[in-house]
């Protein structure tokens, strides 16, 4: 069986678009890092798109997102419409795919158009305007803020960021984890930023500049984020050292 939404602009393009998913296996031009999700750049008309090929899902998953739970490759589709109605850049969505058997979901993809950035808030510190980019990352963040989107996957690699004339075009991508709300508590806020901006003096540059658009002191602002990016890297070694020794018991 299979699920399928387009965006109204692609509706007579169905066919075509189905094709390529049913293909995906063909294209060799991937985007990232595939260990656990595929994206791949692929030609589409005049240009190209690009189809995220979703991991295949655990069967405790697989149940969940086909009968209790939106699949990620649905979640993306939606989320990256919501933030185009919100101001929000992301590439372009088109549509989502979803396969699947008498148990759930076997396979999802996400299709969204292509953007050819020139880098990514991971690449940030290498740029020879790093002092500009990280303040106009700064006013963005919080713009994303104001509008009540808590970016609960807000890594480096998640931010794509394209230099205009007159500044920065910043494209959110890896959409599925993220929660719209009327307003976010300023520890919402800061949970959200604790995990991107980490190198210094670049952090309290950052946190500078938030502060001037926001309101916020610094002070304030800085203790709360090095307590959530303690907190998180507190998670991440207790994780690790499960993860070692359930591999050292079953080894």
């Amino acid at each position: 069986m299979q699920k399928s939404l387009f965006a109204d602009k692609y509706i007579n393009d169905k066919a075509t678009l189905h094709s390529i998913v049913s293909n995906f296996q063909d294209y060799t031009d991937i985007l990232g890092n595939p260990e656990r999700n595929i994206i791949k750049k692929i030609p589409y008309k005049s240009g190209f798109i690009t189809v995220k090929s979703f991991k295949k899902p655990h069967l405790i998953n697989k149940i969940v997102y086909r009968y209790f739970r939106k699949s990620k490759a649905q979640r993306s589709f939606e989320h990256g419409q919501k933030l185009l109605e919100l101001g929000v850049l992301n590439p372009e969505p088109i549509a989502y795919i979803e396969n699947s058997d008498i148990l759930g979901i076997t396979s999802s993809y996400y299709l969204s158009g292509y953007i050819p950035y020139d880098f990514t808030t991971r690449e940030i510190y290498e740029q020879p305007d790093v002092y500009e980019c990280i303040k106009a990352y700064a006013r963005f963040s919080y713009y994303v803020h104001t509008q009540g989107i808590y970016i609960k996957d807000n890594t480096p690699g998640n931010t794509l960021i394209v230099r205009k004339d007159n500044g920065y075009d910043m494209y959110l991508v890896d959409l599925n984890r993220m929660g719209f709300h009327k307003e976010l508590s300023f520890n919402t806020k800061m949970k959200s930023l604790s995990n991107n901006i980490k190198a210094q003096p670049y952090l309290d540059l950052f946190i500078e500049e938030y502060a001037l658009v926001s309101g916020y002191p610094v002070e304030k602002i800085k203790s709360t984020i090095v307590f959530h990016q303690k907190e998180f890297d507190q998670k991440s070694k207790s994780k690790a050292q499960l993860k070692k020794t359930i591999k050292k018991i079953f080894s």
